[in-house]
Formats: C-alpha cells, sequence, structure tokens
C-alpha cells in the first residue's frame, strides 16, 4: 500500500502587532529608498518581512498609509514643532548668525543620519507622487515660513537687504541641500566639508546686512 507523503504545513511565528509594526516600517522605508514608491509592492514588503500582506494590511489598510507612516515615524510633526521653538528663541535673540548656524547644522545632521528619508523625499517628488505635496505641507513649509518671516521681520527693522525673503530663504535651503545631496550620492566633486557649507551659509548672511561691520 503506497505511502502518502506528508505535507509540510509552514508556521510563522506569532510576532506582537508592535513589534510587526516597527519590522515593516523599517524594510518598507529601505525599499522604498530603493526602488521609490511605484516600485516597490506591498507583496515585496511583506516577503522582506517573512509575513503575509494580509498581516501588513492588518496594520496598514494601504500603501499610502504605509508610506506616510514611514515619513511620520522618521520626522515626527512633534519633533519639527520643537525644532522650530528653538529657533524662535534664537530669533528672539536677533542673533542672526546663529539662527543660520543652528538651521545648517540641523538639516546637515537630518541628512547624515537619516539619508534614506531624503531619498523617500525625493522620490515622492520624482513620481509626482501627493505624498510629496503632504511631506511639503507638514515638514518643509513650517520651517521655510518661520525662515521667510524672521527675513521679513530683519528688514522692517532695517538689518537686512531689501531682496525678497522668499529668494533669501531658496538660497539658504539650496547651500544645504546641493551640498547633502552631492554628498549622499559620492559626487562630493570639490571635496568639501560641513564646515564649508556653514562658512558659506554665514557668507550670504553677510551679504544680507546692511552693516557690514556687524
Amino acid at each position: 500500500m503506497p505511502v502518502r507523503a506528508r505535507t509540510r504545513r509552514v508556521v510563522r511565528k506569532h510576532v506582537p502587532s508592535d513589534e510587526r509594526r516597527r519590522q515593516i516600517l523599517a524594510v518598507a522605508a529601505d525599499l522604498f529608498g530603493q526602488r521609490g514608491y511605484a516600485g516597490t509592492t506591498t507583496k515585496q514588503i511583506a516577503a522582506a518581512v517573512g509575513t503575509s500582506e494580509t498581516v501588513l494590511f492588518r496594520l496598514f489598510p494601504t500603501k499610502e498609509t504605509l508610506y506616510a507612516a514611514i515619513l511620520e515615524q522618521r520626522v515626527p510633526v512633534a519633533e519639527v514643532e520643537r525644532w522650530l521653538q528653538e529657533l524662535r528663541k534664537i530669533a528672539d535673540r536677533r542673533d542672526d548668525e546663529a539662527l543660520v548656524t543652528a538651521f545648517v547644522r540641523a538639516a546637515l545632521r537630518s541628512y547624515r543620519t537619516d539619508i534614506t528619508y531624503h531619498r523617500l523625499m525625493l522620490f515622492a517628488a520624482l513620481e509626482s507622487h501627493e505624498l510629496a505635496r503632504l511631506c511639503q505641507v507638514k515638514y518643509s513649509s513650517p520651517v521655510a515660513g518661520f525662515l521667510r518671516e524672521y527675513v521679513s521681520r530683519r528688514q522692517a527693522e532695517g538689518a537686512f537687504k531689501p531682496l525678497r525673503p522668499e529668494l533669501v530663504v531658496h538660497m539658504l535651503f539650496s547651500v544645504v541641500g546641493q551640498f547633502a545631496m552631492w554628498n549622499a550620492l559620492g559626487m562630493n566633486l570639490f571635496g568639501l566639508t560641513e564646515q564649508d557649507v556653514e562658512s558659506q551659509a554665514i557668507a550670504l548672511l553677510a551679504g544680507l546686512r546692511t552693516d557690514t561691520k556687524k
């Protein structure tokens, strides 16, 4: 009498939902950062984690909610507000150089310590995804708006030259962002350092001042 081959049943180890959530966020962030939003599927994410899409969708109903959760985990809105509070304290002292330095150092530290987050931002923008606009509203715009208001206030006080505040903020963001992206991509052609970028930002500030002796 033939012996029937037994089918081995694959039993996945139970993982608490909080731990599974952290695993999914970490793995998904890496995959999205490598392949972009459009190039990454929930099936790939579930397989890389070692779970099923059913479990993934139980924790994150859609791919969009998963992507948004990654961004919030990487840069919580509350953290952005804490950073703004620190910048406001410096702004109240009218310490222009300290304010610019604090902004540059924090921005460079962000790129240095979490390049995955910035890759996610870049992919979302390149793919013209709604998440790019969401990220701008939640993270970039509050900081840019604060700096614009500060430049306007200092112009009204006669401390800064009457350039368009939006242009000033754009130049400041560009100083940091251009270097950080080049560095992250291994394209630091001129061998610049973070100290060089900080000096460039301070030079920009010097060009804004109406009293060049300060």
